[in-house]
């Protein structure tokens, strides 16, 4: 591990660490016309966190608060204001769409409820269309080409819309938290969400990995990058815990015996925060 690129502390840079991005950009391609392109809305680097991480955010805490606001309402609101037929409407289609699953006699599967099953199809939508459609996925090859960088775009994308799915992973795990104090959702509930999320926010770390790979080895830079680059390393470790996380967790293995999958968890979880960061 001679040469490993090493600044400060393994996990934290040698200045003082600063609690704002760093957002200074001077463009160093040859051209005009290849700045633009590089500060293009979709892959511009130095704001790809407002562009994929705070959408992501606003996505959950969005829901988050439309529940919020239903639970509020059906708490507050004076009988004679639950009573009306609209509201009378609206509350028999919730608890529909709460209640509502499928079964699969074949598989001896029942379905999450309906409204459930939405609330996958809206965030699936989301991630597949935020990861996959803005263009390109790596940089194009230019004669005149200076230096695009080494993130290629989509990694880039997928990396912050992974770490912006990540709080929520946090939020919906314990049997207290403010989300059920919020919404009136149990935990066991919240428990498919936490599931989900996470199947999210490992497939986004994917993503968000394999391409690094394939730049490296289409540039002849892997082996070099492997050897230099401790980021490397942390970051395999972190996604080898992550996808501890999320196989171990799975109900066949964490049946076998839950006091293990419970301690595995923890230890997991800190080994993934430690190397994450």
């Amino acid at each position: 591990m001679d040469g490993m690129e090493m600044t400060g502390t393994p996990w934290l840079p040698a200045g003082p660490p600063m609690l704002h991005a760093y957002r200074e950009y001077e463009c160093s391609q040859n051209t005009t016309a290849e700045c633009d392109y590089y500060q293009e809305y979709w892959h511009f680097w130095y704001e790809s966190d407002h562009r994929f991480a705070l959408p992501t955010v606003a996505l959950f805490t969005t829901t988050i608060i439309l529940f919020a606001l239903a639970h509020f309402f059906q708490r507050l609101a004076p009988r004679s204001v639950q009573d009306t037929s609209i509201v009378r409407r609206k509350t028999a289609l919730y608890r529909f769409l709460s209640y509502r699953s499928f079964r699969l006699p074949a598989l001896n599967w029942n379905s999450a409820p309906l409204g459930v099953l939405l609330l996958g199809l809206v965030g699936t939508t989301f991630f597949l269309c935020m990861t996959l459609i803005p263009q390109p996925y790596y940089w194009p090859e230019s004669a005149t080409l200076n230096y695009w960088g080494g993130s290629p775009p989509i990694a880039t994308r997928s990396g912050w819309l992974s770490l912006g799915c990540m709080p929520f992973v946090f939020l919906t795990a314990g049997k207290s938290n403010f989300i059920t104090a919020l919404t009136g959702v149990s935990h066991e509930k919240l428990q498919v969400y936490h599931r989900w999320i996470s199947y999210v926010f490992f497939v986004t770390a994917l993503v968000h990995t394999f391409p690094f790979i394939v730049y490296n080895i289409k540039t002849g830079q892997m082996v070099m990058q492997w050897m230099t680059n401790f980021d490397y390393w942390t970051g395999v470790v972190a996604l080898i815990a992550q996808a501890y996380l999320t196989f171990a967790s799975m109900g066949p293995l964490r049946n076998i015996s839950y006091e293990w999958f419970k301690f595995s968890h923890f230890v997991a979880a800190l080994v993934f925060m430690v190397f994450l960061f």
